[in-house]
């Protein structure tokens, strides 16, 4: 490739800079990290950048740095592809990307990470480098799970796949009936097929009361994965749901719907655990949290990581786990009406931010170290500490030779030794 175009150094763009930061934003972030401001350094809002290119002769999507997930799926499916997202399409796709990117399609297809083939990035000092596996390999393999950290994405390059439908739906199954139907489902996503992949979601119910929201996603052919004996019309028999409505949807209309559950506008918090599958005692802490929601709009969540995912080595990008393993998401949102909702819970806190510590607290001893950079902020610094595992050292190298004075500052990244053990004994 030829010389680096200049856009002037970014660190001499402002006074505000200077021993600050500078934040990409696209890719709408924890609501309780606020990435959207920074009380020292800019922003760099790249929300009108929303411009999708689908190549369907090649599989392949160029996408602006603003790009929403949904904004991306909708063009694929006019050419019946579809590109690997989380499970939201109000997502900047590139944010969502650079992190990791957990799933419904991470089984058959692996991480959104694992689906980059390239992306256009200004640096710190101005330039304008094109990396991918051949040009600027040690950037691009940042980029690949280290986040936002190195660089001003403005446009990537994504994978797509032939898989515009999925069979997915909605089982609900009341909070009493939990343990059990804890159990059955990890008997039977333990050694099942790429093709399905199972969230599971703790919410208050139409009623208040806390429900189990099995959300399967089957990426496989749609014939198989309808049939009423099939794998996912089996999740429907893990006990009697309170409702079940399974079958074909388009991708686009997936996405829309899990926007729907979360709309924007209110108040929140989130943290995450990682766990190595659902036991007795994390089902008992779980169940127990969602007994005890303080606001109908939150939620815990687990997604899950399998297949696809688990087959890159550890080392082949920047994303630190690749074992099995379910990641949790623990979400805290209320609307703001004023004292009541804001109110101190006696220990300075909340009461929908002490519900959210102290279920995080309650999970720390059955959790692996680390965690799901994308969900990670400054209030976790073990889990920080250990988000990249042996990826650490060959991160920080790239990140000081792309971004010495440290200019950029998007999902956190360790500073120090990392805890390389899994669970506790």
């Amino acid at each position: 490739m030829g010389s680096p175009t200049k856009f002037g150094s970014l660190s001499q763009a402002s006074p505000q800079v200077t021993g600050g930061a500078v934040g990409a934003v696209g890719h709408r972030g924890s609501p309780e990290s606020d990435r959207s401001s920074w009380r020292r350094g800019l922003v760099l809002d790249l929300t009108d950048m929303r411009e999708v290119r689908i190549d369907s002769n090649n599989s392949c999507a160029t996408l602006g740095g603003g790009a929403l997930s949904s904004d991306v799926v909708s063009a694929a499916e006019k050419v019946g592809l579809t590109a690997v997202t989380g499970t939201a399409g109000a997502v900047g796709m590139v944010g969502l990307t650079l992190g990791g990117g957990y799933g419904p399609l991470i089984g058959r297809f692996g991480l959104a990470a694992d689906n980059l083939l390239g992306a256009e990035v200004v640096l710190a000092d101005g330039s304008r480098v094109i990396t991918d596996a051949e040009h600027h390999p040690d950037l691009f393999w940042a980029l690949r799970g280290g986040g936002g950290n190195f660089g001003v994405v403005t446009s990537a390059r994504i994978r797509l796949h032939p898989v515009p439908t999925v069979v997915s739906g909605t089982i609900l199954y009341p909070m009493f009936r939990s343990a059990d139907i804890l159990a059955g489902l990890g008997e039977i996503l333990q050694g099942g097929p790429d093709e399905l992949t199972v969230d599971v979601v703790f919410v208050p119910g139409p009623d208040g009361r806390p429900t189990v929201y099995v959300a399967p996603t089957w990426s496989g052919d749609l014939t198989v994965g309808n049939a009423e004996n099939g794998p996912v019309r089996a999740l429907a028999k893990l006990g009697t749901p309170v409702f079940a409505e399974v079958g074909p949807v388009a991708r686009s209309a997936a996405l829309a719907a899990t926007d729907a559950m979360f709309p924007p506008g209110r108040r929140g918090a989130l943290r995450t655990r990682t766990v190595q599958s659902i036991s007795g005692p994390i089902a008992a802490v779980l169940d127990g949290a969602a007994r005890e929601f303080t606001s109908p709009f939150s939620a815990i969540v687990w997604h899950q990581f399998h297949g696809a995912a688990t087959r890159p080595a550890l080392g082949s990008t920047a994303f630190g786990r690749r074992e099995p393993h379910l990641m949790v998401e623990l979400i805290s949102l209320w609307e703001d009406n004023g004292a009541e909702d804001n109110a101190d819970a006696g220990d300075g806190r909340s009461p929908h931010l002490r519900w959210l510590e102290d279920v995080h607290a309650a999970l720390e001893p059955f959790s692996l170290p680390g965690g799901y950079v994308n969900f990670l902020g400054p209030e976790t610094p073990d889990q920080v500490a250990n988000s990249y595992g042996p990826n650490t050292e060959r991160l920080l190298a790239v990140k000081a030779a792309v971004d010495p004075d440290s200019v950029f500052v998007a999902t956190p990244l360790p500073t120090g030794t990392v805890d390389t053990g899994s669970l506790p004994a």
